[in-house]
């Protein structure tokens, strides 16, 4: 991406008013192009890590069914118990 927006031509151009011999700005082109290329995603990588994001995405939903269905559970659970204990304090004869 950064190389697209980058000008060889200009960026060997300012090298050479600068007193840099040609086969060295050319040595700084390359030098650079491959610091920068080598710093790039490249599609592959990007789809990737869309890849990547998709399976946890799914991973979390999975997870989170997982968790809403236990707390179903826990709640009804809790509910049961709640309304044992009301029955059996509702039972309790006071003297």
């Amino acid at each position: 991406m950064l190389m697209n927006s980058f000008n060889a031509i200009k960026y060997i151009g300012e090298l050479r008013e600068a007193g840099v011999p040609e086969k060295q700005a050319e040595v700084h082109l390359r030098i650079l192009h491959e610091v920068i290329e080598s710093n790039l995603a490249t599609k592959r990588d990007i789809e990737e890590v869309k890849r990547d994001i998709e399976e946890l995405r799914s991973e979390l939903k999975r997870d989170i069914k997982e968790l809403e269905q236990r707390m179903t559970i826990k709640l009804g659970a809790l509910i049961v118990v709640t309304i044992g204990v009301i029955v059996a304090l509702s039972n309790i004869k006071v003297i």
